[in-house]
């Protein structure tokens, strides 16, 4: 069985379903580069994800590869936003 930090756990494109490949962030900016750019997004991807069951912590890791960013970093855009 596998979990989300395992290495062959399939990471899916939230915007259009494709299996990424590593780095995931790359199929972001270059195919969803208006969603990449905006930090606005990891709101929405947070929510998604958080209603979906996964914890914080994942949250925040799967964000980062998505988006190439630290966790810290969304975790403090996150609660800047007052999302958490």
């Amino acid at each position: 069985m596998s979990s989300f930090g395992d290495d062959d756990f399939k990471r899916e494109c939230p915007y259009c379903g494709e299996v990424l490949q590593r780095p995931y962030w790359k199929h972001i900016q270059s195919e969803h580069a208006d969603e990449y750019a905006a930090k606005s997004t990891w709101v929405q991807l947070y929510k998604d994800y958080a209603g979906m069951g996964m914890d914080k912590t994942i949250c925040l890791m799967v964000i980062g590869e998505l988006f190439n960013a630290e966790p810290d970093e969304i975790e403090s855009y996150l609660k800047e936003n007052k999302i958490l």
